[in-house]
């Protein structure tokens, strides 16, 4: 972290390499805008399987007037102009298990593909926000991609967790195994990876602009290839996807405004109700166990309302308004006490302008698009982002979410803008990140790196997951409890940055994850 007021930009991100790109593109004559997307667009090279041009995400921007929209190009559901009988993947879809946490089932291959919205929603960003051209700010990620760089600690662990889904073809191996098809295992940590394919389709879509990958010749060999492996995705799909506009939810919290992620994604909501219900404590006057309980059990009954109330579509902004008002809120304290795969980055110029960008492509479906070198997401086989089951939704609607890009904005405190990957633990880790900012005031940093824990109802019971040092309820109430010795990926990667009202700036890269920050 540096603080220094020569500065005038900060960025953090999932990679060093990633928030570099941000720098070099700020350098270049962009601001915070421009520099988040060339962030995004290296991050999916460097932090592969995490965010991916084959995949979606949120785009949360607070403007220099203070004024803010939300960009929400996530994935939608293919299957325009198709058969009834091409849905469901015949009853049989193809599953792995991750041992990630608590152990997640993933659906992986051609039917867990969703219509990717990463492209039309950079360029949506840099149209309304930016500076420079896309061909301009995807040239680090694509020199990135050609050139090679070490992969990240991060990164190699999923590999190792996701190894069965990318052997699950040819071209995923040729581009995650080392040796490529002929390779026995997958890339290990500090090991050079180039992903030459990959380089060439960022040049052709900065060259050819962004409708290469939606009506172009690139469309029609995603298309393609995806219903090759029994698939949904068709051109129209591709043709039609549009990114969507959004007001952000907001939330005063203590002395300061809130704003994040509206629906129909759940995530912000999911983080809204966990602030709203902590608000009605002193936090820092609480003891240990009871900070834990007070802040597990907002946690935990937020997590069980994602899951229950939320469903598809724009229903959820009704769902949304009541599950945050305070005699909600109330009621939830009362329960508490008996009486009461993604990849996230932050940008911030002096310009006035605050960037939060969180990215997914789920856990990765196992495929890459021949002789492009984009990796495909598996985000229609994710049980938590398809509550009405799999394959339940009509073509065009689109998917939910946990994710949560967060700006947070006060007199006293400044203009804060952070994010976490991290499925149900997204809200959970900005939540504790925000806490411990506004509530016991610490630097950014600290507030980042300050242990977390995690607590959530699930179908074996309550579950209370901490890292060591991290404040505990009374174990002893919970069926499951997971224990961490160090700092672990399972509980996010917070990465914020922050312009003081002073006008220094701050930026923290979350060490679970591999982040980096730089400042200019």
């Amino acid at each position: 972290m540096d603080n220094a007021s020569t500065h005038s930009f900060a960025a953090a991100a999932g990679t060093p390499y990633a928030a570099e790109a941000a720098a070099e593109i700020y350098r270049a004559g962009g601001n915070a805008v421009d520099a988040s997307v060339a962030a995004a667009a290296a991050v999916g090279v460097t932090e592969p399987l995490m965010s991916s041009i084959g995949g979606g995400g949120f785009a949360l921007v607070r403007t220099p007037d203070g004024s803010t929209e939300l960009i929400d190009y996530f994935d939608i559901m293919p299957g325009k102009d198709m058969p009834d009988s091409a849905f469901g993947a015949g009853g049989s879809p193809r599953t792995v298990f991750l041992k990630l946490g608590a152990g997640v089932d993933s659906i992986v291959g051609g039917p867990s593909v969703a219509v990717p919205g990463s492209i039309r929603g950079w360029d949506m960003l840099l149209e309304r926000h930016g500076k420079l051209t896309l061909r301009e700010v995807l040239k680090p990620a694509a020199r990135l991609a050609r050139d090679g760089f070490r992969l990240c600690k991060n990164s190699a662990d999923y590999f190792l967790l996701a190894t069965e889904a990318l052997a699950l073809t040819e071209e995923t191996k040729k581009n995650f195994y080392k040796g490529g098809v002929d390779g026995e295992r997958v890339y290990l940590e500090n090991e050079w990876v180039r992903f030459p394919d990959l380089a060439d389709t960022f040049d052709r879509i900065g060259e050819e602009g962004a409708e290469l990958f939606y009506t172009g010749d690139l469309a029609e060999k995603i298309s393609s290839y995806v219903r090759e492996m029994d698939g949904l995705i068709t051109p129209r799909d591709l043709a039609e996807y549009t990114p969507t506009i959004r007001e952000p939810l907001a939330i005063s919290y203590k002395n300061g405004e809130i704003y994040t992620n509206g629906s129909p994604s759940a995530g912000g909501a999911t983080l809204a109700q966990m602030l709203k219900v902590v608000s009605g404590y002193d936090l820092p006057s609480l003891e240990g166990s009871d900070f834990a309980k007070a802040v597990a059990g907002a946690m935990r009954f937020a997590l069980r309302d994602r899951e229950t109330e939320y469903g598809d579509g724009e229903l959820n902004e009704n769902i949304a308004v009541r599950l945050t008002t305070e005699e909600y809120a109330k009621l939830q304290r009362k329960r508490i006490f008996g009486a009461p795969h993604t990849t996230h980055l932050s940008c911030v110029d002096d310009e006035g302008y605050a960037v939060a960008i969180t990215a997914s492509m789920g856990y990765g479906s196992g495929l890459v698009v021949p002789g492009t070198g984009i990796p495909l997401g598996n985000t229609l086989g994710e049980p938590e982002l398809n509550p009405r089951g799999f394959h339940a939704l009509k073509p065009g609607e689109k998917l939910i979410s946990s994710m949560s890009p967060t700006i947070v904005s006060s007199e006293e405190g400044g203009v804060i803008s952070l994010g976490s990957p991290g499925a149900t633990r997204i809200p959970t880790a900005i939540l504790q990140a925000i806490i411990n900012v506004v509530d016991f005031g610490m630097p950014l940093e600290s507030a980042v790196l300050a242990p977390r824990f995690h607590s959530e109802f699930r179908p074996e019971g309550t579950l209370f997951s901490y890292e060591a040092g991290a404040r505990k309820d009374d174990l002893d109430s919970y069926d499951r409890v997971l224990s961490y010795d160090s700092p672990d990926m399972y509980f996010g990667g917070v990465n914020a940055v922050r312009l003081t009202p002073e006008g220094t700036f701050e930026a923290s890269a979350d060490p679970r994850r591999s982040g980096g920050a730089v400042f200019v």
